[in-house]
């Protein structure tokens, strides 16, 4: 993240970094660094680091402003950004963006007294806010069942066919898709409409949690 934008510094200094958390972060920010992860360094650095990222993760929040800020933030996606097209698994209404959505406000608006709901992998944090009775684990089940749905889906068809706008696949990458999610669905899918017609009741099913744990997207 660059908080100063596209014109500011690549990298900033860690206590700038910590000061920005505790002064300045905005939800949506607050919300993305719940995937921070360390990726390379010494020891000391390491500790330094997941120590800053722990307490700006713990920080103080009100549960309230958060999920209103989240459910504003995805319905103007919504609104500007919508799916490119019917295999924009990302972006598409109960897509990946709207678990991450669930899971990363959920995340924000209590870890500050339950910071054992963090995690950077989205179903591990799903999970982990079950265990704190803070989602449903019916809420959880399905939104951890949607994430490995859409997350497979999405790593064949960036691997195959990239943005693909049309609603039939090649039949040689449908034929390939199908093999990949059939262990992930619960029925195994014989053809590209039978498929089509389980992707969308898991998206339908993620639709259904988010008003229910984050906000109704069509209230102001």
């Amino acid at each position: 993240l660059r908080p100063s934008g596209s014109k500011g510094p690549v990298a900033v200094s860690l206590s700038a970094f910590e000061r920005y958390h505790a002064e300045s972060a905005w939800t949506w920010e607050r919300m993305a660094l719940t995937r921070a992860r360390f990726v390379a360094g010494t020891g000391p650095l390491k500790r330094r680091i997941e120590a800053a990222i722990r307490a700006a993760q713990t920080r103080a929040a009100d549960p309230a402003v958060v999920l209103a800020d989240a459910r504003a933030m995805r319905a103007r996606m919504l609104r500007d950004l919508p799916a490119d097209g019917p295999w924009d698994i990302k972006h598409m209404a109960g897509g990946l963006v709207e678990v991450e959505f669930i899971s990363q406000a959920l995340q924000v608006a209590h870890a500050h007294r339950v910071p054992a709901v963090l995690s950077p992998t989205t179903r591990l944090a799903l999970a982990a806010l079950a265990r704190a009775g803070i989602l449903p684990a019916e809420d959880a089940a399905a939104l951890i069942a949607a994430e490995r749905l859409w997350r497979a889906a999405t790593a064949h068809l960036r691997l195959t066919v990239g943005r693909w706008k049309e609603e039939a696949l090649p039949e040689p990458v449908a034929a390939a898709l199908l093999r990949v999610l059939a262990p992930l669905l619960p029925e195994p899918p014989v053809d590209q409409a039978g498929l089509r017609t389980q992707m969308r009741e898991a998206a339908l099913r993620v639709r259904a949690v988010f008003p229910r744990h984050v906000g109704d997207l069509d209230a102001p």
